[in-house]
């Protein structure tokens, strides 16, 4: 029994952990520790109270999705419960809660999960003040269920799609045994050392150590024991909960090996995650925002899944639940967020991609769009209509050709593809997805437009009643899709495939404004009703009036207009963008909530036009909320008027949330440092642009490519000075992105004077200088 930390290994080293700790209100606030194939989540406490809506109660405990394996576990010192723990700590790969002293032990309770292993290890570290003997009991309270059919769903909802289980201690191998009868689903819990004795149901000495019942359950409690000598060093106890969904030889291979040489596991997965940390190195001369992007490459770690055998069944929004159309193997991608969200979205991976892109996590959202081209097209043949939502059991709940939406996302699908293919240069990757993206974007112009206008129908990301026909940020992201298509095509030699998108973008763009801009509202409608005669322009106040300027299809007059708008106490509270602003919605309401989301968009939508001041305001907002539940974790909703964020356990938002991180990642990399590759040409533009006050800005390891890039941006009193450093074969254009109204006074590269060209673009006016890369380049521009 060794102590738990020792030093990791050199190559480790490199980058230096990350930690947050807090003390207060640690009962009322959820936790994960997380793997690519298991989780655990309950309070920093160290609790595992009821939580969760989507099976109301049961989103906590312990998951290797697509089962979960236990409501919670508990710990007890000569029968003495540990009780709540009084300070918790997040690390880099694992979460560490610190307790009273019980029976005259202080105790430190420690989780992580290795990526690749369907289990959590809990190491638990003892420290007494006098040699002693202990008995340490463990209980664990099963609840085998898979993530679907959810509480509502029609045949069979959660209630009665399970059955009894059972335990039983299982002498060889020391643990207990947890299962659903007649059912391939196991949980396994042991101790290292092994258990001597392992108790069931009614050998459960404290009952009040098991979680309030819901009507979901059918749950099985069962205890360990292992005497533990204690004398003056401090001692670790290994725990492991392992599960399948496939067989019972399944977790017990995971059992066995997460228990071989847990301190080593541990080593490793901190390891990974400083690795991670390591890419995207950002130097920021802000501290919230410096936090909000560093944490946010755990969290997407963190978010990350693999589940295998998923059965793909339309289950027709919980009304149905058919016969599997078809298996897929393995499916990897990242979960939307915890505790309620861990499944393969469409529109949250399509604004997630930005981030994981920006913090060099790339390979996570290909496999996810990967996976969702697969389920997709096995419930909706050749239409290419992307689904919207993929439980992890393989429901598909939203997305067929039946249903009226979510249009937005077969748009927002081809977004995300392209923009990979254009910072990875991957073209094994754009082979794969063209053909999809093309059926798709063919399909929602031809079957989801009735009116034959350039704009297709059906409903995008405002799930509201009182929209009308066609919405604005399905307009506007059905534009920016054409766009990203005719790259891909053009890449392709696809010349019939290039023009149709080049005019369809065209022809979307060229009505825009006059079919969406309400000139009395400085706004554009939120919505159409294309079948009026005349149209009739519908505007109920949603955050969606801030998309066009986001993708920027909106000319700069409009768009500095509606931003000015959109900054105004109607839309935009302490924390950020209203859902909906005050006064608007179907019943004129309005619905002060303020996601993450719209925050992100209306930041990225302020940087387009060069308003960084404007942006800045909203990325904070959403980095100031690091630790509002969880220490380090970016959460979905922000306290808000409409919103309290330590409401009911059962209704709340998540605690962590994927795509929270493109309002802190993507402005940072590809606004204020100017970053914007093209990989398969080998070109990269680096026109940076920083707030006034803001002295520098620099990264290190950003990948482009196969490459990585380092730029250091600095200014002061008129000169602004950016060095890139960049391996040998890429062609470079580095320089500024000028202040309104300034005039240059030299342009040098290398210290030397340079010719240079000028672009206007919504951002302000570029300098730009062109070099080849390989040795570092420092541009600087002189202003007056």
């Amino acid at each position: 029994m060794m102590p738990l930390f020792t030093s990791p290994p050199v190559s480790a080293q490199t980058t230096a952990s990350l930690s947050r700790s807090t003390v207060e209100r640690l009962s009322e606030r959820r936790y994960a520790a997380a793997g690519t194939r298991a989780y655990v989540v309950g309070t920093l406490d160290g609790d595992f109270p009821p939580m969760g809506w989507h099976i109301r109660g049961e989103m906590g405990g312990v998951w290797a999705h697509p089962l979960k394996l236990l409501d919670g576990y508990w710990f007890a010192l000569n029968g003495q419960r540990l009780g709540s723990a009084e300070r918790f700590t997040t690390g880099t790969g694992y979460v560490q809660m610190e307790f009273p002293v019980v029976q005259g032990s202080a105790v430190t309770r420690t989780e992580f999960v290795p990526d690749d292993l369907p289990v959590v290890l809990i190491g638990l570290t003892l420290r007494s003040a006098q040699p002693q003997t202990i008995t340490l009991s463990m209980t664990a309270h099963s609840d085998l269920m898979l993530a679907y059919p959810w509480g509502w769903s029609q045949p069979l909802s959660a209630a009665d799609a399970h059955q009894q289980d059972e335990v039983w201690f299982d002498r060889q191998l020391s643990a207990l045994v947890f299962h659903e009868m007649g059912t391939s689903w196991y949980a396994l819990v042991a101790l290292s050392p092994a258990a001597a004795v392992g108790t069931l149901d009614s050998g459960v000495e404290d009952t009040r150590l098991l979680p309030e019942p819901t009507p979901f359950g059918h749950p099985a409690s069962g205890e360990l024991h292992l005497s533990v000598p204690l004398g003056e060093t401090e001692v670790t106890i290994w725990a492991a909960v392992a599960g399948s969904a496939q067989s019972r030889a399944a977790a017990e291979k995971a059992l066995q090996t997460a228990l071989a040489d847990p301190e080593s596991l541990l080593r490793a997965k901190i390891a990974g995650r400083r690795q991670l940390l390591g890419r995207s190195a950002i130097t920021v001369p802000d501290a919230a925002l410096q936090a909000a992007f560093d944490w946010g490459k755990l969290n997407l770690a963190d978010l990350r899944m693999t589940v295998d055998n998923m059965r793909i069944r339309d289950v027709q929004e919980g009304r149905a639940y058919p016969l599997p159309l078809t298996t897929l193997a393995a499916a990897s991608g990242v979960a939307a967020g915890l505790p309620d969200y861990y499944s393969f979205f469409a529109a949250d991976i399509a604004y997630t991609t930005y981030a994981l892109i920006a913090c060099g996590q790339w390979e996570a959202a290909m496999a996810h769009l990967l996976t969702l081209r697969d389920a997709s097209r096995a419930v909706n043949g050749a239409t290419g209509k992307v689904i919207h939502e993929l439980t992890t059991d393989g429901a598909v709940y939203y997305g067929t050709n039946a249903h009226y939406g979510n249009t937005n996302e077969t748009a927002q699908f081809a977004i995300a593809v392209e923009l990979l293919w254009r910072w990875s240069g991957d073209e094994t990757f754009l082979a794969e997805m063209y053909a999809f993206v093309s059926d798709g974007l063919r399909y929602v112009l031809a079957a989801l437009d009735s009116s034959g206008d350039p704009c297709p129908e059906g409903r995008g990301m405002v799930e509201r009643e009182g929209m009308a026909g066609q919405t604005l940020d399905v307009a506007a992201y059905t534009w920016e899709a054409l766009n990203a298509l005719a790259r891909m095509a053009a890449e392709r030699h696809d010349d019939a495939v290039y023009h149709w998108a080049r005019a369809g973008a065209a022809a979307l763009h060229r009505s825009f404004d006059s079919a969406w801009w309400m000139p009395q509202e400085t706004l554009y409608a939120d919505s159409l009703d294309d079948c009026a005669q005349p149209q009739i322009q519908v505007q109920q106040r949603h955050w969606i009036n801030a998309v066009p300027m986001e993708v920027a299809v909106a000319p700069p007059e409009q768009a500095l207009a509606a931003l000015v708008r959109l900054e105004t106490p109607t839309f935009t509270g302490a924390n950020g963008l209203y859902h909906t602003g005050i006064g608007g919605g179907p019943d004129g309401r309005g619905e002060a909530r303020v996601w993450t989301l719209p925050n992100a968009v209306m930041a990225v939508a302020e940087a387009n036009y060069g308003r960084l001041e404007a942006a800045l305001p909203y990325m904070r907002a959403i980095a100031h909320n690091l630790d509002l539940e969880m220490p380090g974790a970016l959460p979905e909703i922000l306290p808000s008027p409409d919103y309290d964020p330590f409401g009911d356990l059962a209704e709340r938002a998540m605690f962590m949330q994927a795509w929270s991180s493109y309002g802190v990642q993507w402005p940072l990399v590809r606004h204020f440092l100017g970053v914007d590759p093209h990989a398969p040409t080998r070109v990269l533009c680096i026109t940076p642009q920083l707030p006034a006050d803001w002295p520098s800005l620099a990264v290190r390891q950003l990948r482009v490519g196969e490459d990585t890039l380092s730029v250091t941006v600095e200014q002061a009193a008129g000169e602004y000075r950016t060095t890139v450093e960049l391996a040998a074969g890429w062609t470079l254009f580095i320089g500024h992105t000028l202040p309104a109204a300034s005039r240059i006074r030299a342009v040098t590269l290398d210290g030397a004077a340079v010719d240079y060209t000028l672009l206007d673009t919504t951002r302000g006016r570029e300098v730009r200088v062109q070099t080849p890369s390989g040795d570092p380049h420092t541009v600087v521009v002189r202003v007056r």
